[in-house]
């Protein structure tokens, strides 16, 4: 699996394909209320087509509780490639809103791999969840101003890096200008087991 197409994983995840939209990252998880891994996630569950409504047919995720203490573990399978991502999720401001690191595996011919946690929020609708990241764009226009901590991103669809705190993280997401910096089209993953016993 390339680098290109394990950002394209994350996309699946919280937005739009890797080549239409930028993503940041985080050199570090913000802090937020409540527990690590949002139960609700655990399962498995297929992309939805934005256009159709209809699912994917060779696209896979599949949330897994390894223990209490830990983050959630998400597996995502396209084909014969998988990835598999670490994801904190948390209360901030009222929202839900997730870190996802991605842990394994990489080809040699992938590059560079970010260090660090993709951002974004997560809503509940009905059997499905909605998830938008962060845009590059949008965060470095806010990084310019001050509002926040970290890297622009260099050219047109690369990511941006926030450097701050956990708690500026925070902070910041918990404000109306992290709302106003989610990418504007949105991801969909629809539930096909609740992966419990």
């Amino acid at each position: 699996m390339t680098f290109r197409r394990a950002c394209s994983v994350v996309a699946a995840l919280a937005a739009a394909l890797v080549l239409s939209a930028c993503f940041t990252v985080s050199k570090n998880a913000p802090t937020g209320a409540g527990p690590i891994n949002d139960e609700r996630l655990v399962g498995a569950w297929q992309g939805v087509d934005a256009d159709t409504g209809e699912t994917a047919e060779d696209a896979f995720l599949h949330f897994q509780k390894p223990s209490d203490d830990a983050p959630l573990r998400l597996v995502w399978v396209e084909d014969r490639s998988y990835q598999v991502y670490e994801v904190r999720t948390m209360k901030i401001g009222g929202k839900n809103v997730f870190a996802a690191k991605i842990l394994t595996p990489f080809e040699k011919t992938d590059g560079e791999i970010p260090d660090g946690y993709f951002l974004g929020f997560y809503d509940f609708k009905g059997s499905d969840v909605v998830f938008q990241m962060l845009d590059a764009d949008k965060i470095g226009k806010l990084i310019e101003k001050g509002v926040v901590k970290g890297i622009k991103p260099p050219r047109t669809y690369d990511m941006a890096t926030l450097t701050g705190s956990p708690q500026e993280l925070a902070r910041f997401l918990a404000s109306p200008d992290a709302d106003a910096a989610r990418v504007d089209e949105p991801a969909r993953i629809r539930r096909i087991s609740s992966g419990k016993k």
